[in-house]
């Protein structure tokens, strides 16, 4: 079965949904696989990106805990979420299963793949996700454990993230559940991906994130 993309958000938290929902419109923003304009019965970039901005103020403003405030947030959030639900299939046309074109999206992935035959490469992690440490300036990463993956790298950036040379290698680990990231600058924002790293090699990158570290 071909790569989906994930469309179910109503996991997320409000922080991880915001960080999410801004690596989707970042990556999609000028990304060559998918030139605009798209088809008419899918939402535009523009209108993608003035939904985000309405939930975005919206979530700043709840932070004063105001009731009508978070329902106010909430309901841009059911607005968001069905534009990215009613994009997802156009982008997975466009793509025509190939994954290396998926994982430009911003969304995560969602593979059948249960292990890695021959000498083909591992696909991009699924699930990935970060969220802050208990320490100001740390974070934690986690993927879905990947059949075939010895060990699991992770890269950052504080730069565009759509120029390779700006990522950096940030750190190794041989576990997926639990990958903590120390020594960040606070009120800063940083770019991430990660891969996994096995027997034939270096995997594919996952799809970006993007948080400010706290």
């Amino acid at each position: 079965m071909q790569a989906k993309l994930i469309v179910s958000l109503d996991r997320l938290s409000e922080v991880e949904y915001l960080a999410k929902t801004g690596t989707i419109l970042a990556a999609l923003t000028g990304n060559p696989n998918y030139s605009e304009p798209w088809i008419v019965q899918v939402p535009t970039l523009q209108q993608l990106a003035s939904a985000f901005d309405d939930y975005q103020t919206a979530y700043h403003d709840a932070l004063t805990k105001d009731t009508l405030k978070i329902a106010l947030r909430d309901s841009f959030r059911v607005v968001l979420t069905a534009l990215l639900k009613q994009l997802a299939p156009y982008l997975e046309v466009v793509a025509q299963g190939n994954i290396k074109i998926l994982s430009t999206t911003g969304y995560d992935l969602r593979h059948d793949i249960t292990h890695t035959q021959g000498s083909d490469p591992l696909p991009p992690p699924d699930n990935f996700q970060v969220t802050y440490g208990v320490i100001s300036g740390t974070l934690i990463a986690r993927v879905a454990q990947l059949a075939g993956a010895a060990s699991y790298d992770v890269q950052i950036t504080q730069g565009d993230p759509m120029i390779e040379s700006n990522w950096q290698h940030f750190i190794s680990s041989k576990n997926c559940s639990h990958i903590l990231l120390e020594g960040l600058i606070p009120a800063q924002t940083y770019w991430l991906r990660i891969r996994g790293v096995g027997g034939n090699g270096l995997g594919a990158w996952s799809s970006l994130l993007s948080i400010i570290v706290v």
